[in-house]
């Protein structure tokens, strides 16, 4: 077998190479330009007027659930498609998440099955752009405002993103990012906090810091600052070495995006018709990231077998969070997420990929498995 194409390919380019060198040769390497840079950069791709970098995107779904208001015992309506990153950073806040169902043809939580799920104790919604398509935001925001909740997006699949022709990061109060080494802007690792309130983006520097707010230290002849700290903060600032290396590589996300999007038409246009394989939706009034191809597959492990032996690396990626002792491990009421996890596999998708790759998975998969 002299063919290998794997899932995920760590994309670097020169520029983040050129910019991780100057900082580590200008002798500052801590949080610094590099970071503002990013946030400013990121701000235009995201739509947002304020982005925070931190260190990772579970930092920045911690802060965004710290900055609703979320305490113990406060319930947040998200999504058990994904990464325990989502979840664990309710659980960090003493809150407790509650799943609702997804929509059987996207990953998405259900705008359906989400209103019934409100209680008095409910703070806010936590959407997940499975793969990086986005969410019904327009359901899902009028049921947050029909219950004075705020919509919480966690956008790790997402960057680059559109939903009805405004970027992912520019709809919902908070939108958090990845920056983790196989996202499609990578810093080695890191994330990004977008808000739409400048409150909370005073509020949310403050917390990434120690709760120590910049802006308000004094100079002391003693050689540290004196600040007064009133609040628990944390330590999940970026340095500039992770942030010269995302900046570099969020100046290529526009060529990267265009590329994944021929990857998914092809494989949309090849792999349709096959008995046993549904494609994912695909809808006209949004543009997905690309981070991953789903698609639903009868005799799953059948079809990973037949790729594996042709040197193609799939993955489900992700399986179902809910079913960990730490999230109750119980049963849940949540029938599409069921036929899901079944179903759902994704195919590579990323720069290292061809188009001649490409048609080798597709005749790969038209064989039967």
């Amino acid at each position: 077998m002299s063919r290998r194409i794997d899932m995920f390919r760590v994309s670097v380019c020169e520029e983040s190479v050129e910019n991780a060198i100057k900082v580590l040769r200008s002798g500052y390497i801590g949080e610094g330009p590099m970071v503002k840079k990013l946030e400013a950069e990121f701000c235009k791709v995201s739509g947002a007027p304020w982005c925070l970098a931190v260190n990772s995107g579970t930092s920045a779904l911690h802060l965004a659930v710290l900055l609703v208001g979320v305490g113990a015992g406060d319930e947040v309506i998200t999504t058990a498609q994904t990464m325990m990153a989502t979840s664990h950073a309710i659980l960090m806040a003493r809150g407790v998440p509650v799943f609702a169902d997804v929509q059987p043809f996207t990953g998405n939580i259900d705008p359906n099955d989400i209103e019934h799920r409100i209680t008095p104790r409910t703070k806010a919604i936590l959407v997940v752009h499975w793969a990086g398509y986005p969410c019904d935001m327009d359901e899902i925001h009028a049921i947050a405002g029909r219950h004075g909740l705020v919509v919480i997006e966690d956008a790790a699949h997402a960057t680059g993103a559109t939903y009805k022709g405004r970027p992912i990061g520019g709809i919902s109060p908070m939108t958090c990012f990845s920056l983790q080494a196989i996202k499609h802007v990578t810093g080695g690792d890191g994330g990004v906090l977008a808000l739409a309130d400048e409150e909370h983006r005073v509020k949310g520097a403050r917390l990434r810091w120690f709760g120590i707010d910049r802006d308000l230290r004094k100079a002391s002849i003693l050689g540290e600052p004196i600040w007064n700290v009133t609040e628990l903060g944390y330590k999940y600032h970026m340095n500039d070495i992770a942030a010269a290396i995302a900046l570099g590589n969020l100046m290529q996300l526009e060529g990267m995006l265009v590329h994944r999007r021929k990857i998914a038409t092809a494989y949309r246009h090849g792999l349709s018709g096959i008995p046993g394989l549904t494609l994912l939706t695909s809808g006209s009034d949004r543009e997905s990231a690309y981070w991953l191809f789903t698609v639903l597959v009868e005799r799953r492990e059948d079809f990973l077998r037949l790729l594996k032996e042709r040197g193609i690396n799939a993955s489900v990626v992700h399986l179902r969070i809910d079913r960990n002792d730490l999230y109750g491990g119980e049963r849940r009421d949540l029938p599409n997420l069921d036929r899901f996890t079944e179903l759902h596999v994704s195919l590579p998708v990323h720069e290292g990929i061809s188009a001649e790759d490409v048609r080798y998975v597709i005749e790969s998969i038209r064989q039967g498995w």
